[in-house]
């Protein structure tokens, strides 16, 4: 398990991505607004193209009206998807 953290625009997102085409791997997003459906623009979220064919998980995959994620509820999606 590789963990990339940084500051707001260091370039995480592209290190990673770099990474993830050179070993076999896939990255979980855990910006804690990056969850939510429909902030693709205002988190500045990686795109599709960007991705470039990594396998990207916990990107936009909660809707709003459901309320907000709590630490217990990623760590439990996050070792959801680790386990899968």
């Amino acid at each position: 398990l590789v963990v990339i953290l940084g500051a707001t625009g260091a370039g995480k997102s592209k290190l990673s991505v770099d990474l993830g085409t050179r070993f076999p791997s896939e990255i979980i997003n855990s910006d804690k607004i990056q969850v939510y459906e429909g902030l693709e623009i205002t988190t500045n979220q990686i795109t599709i193209p960007e991705r470039r064919g990594v396998p990207h998980h916990l990107l936009g995959y909660i809707p709003p009206e459901d309320g907000e994620l709590t630490a217990g509820d990623f760590r439990i999606a996050a070792s959801n998807t680790i386990s899968d």
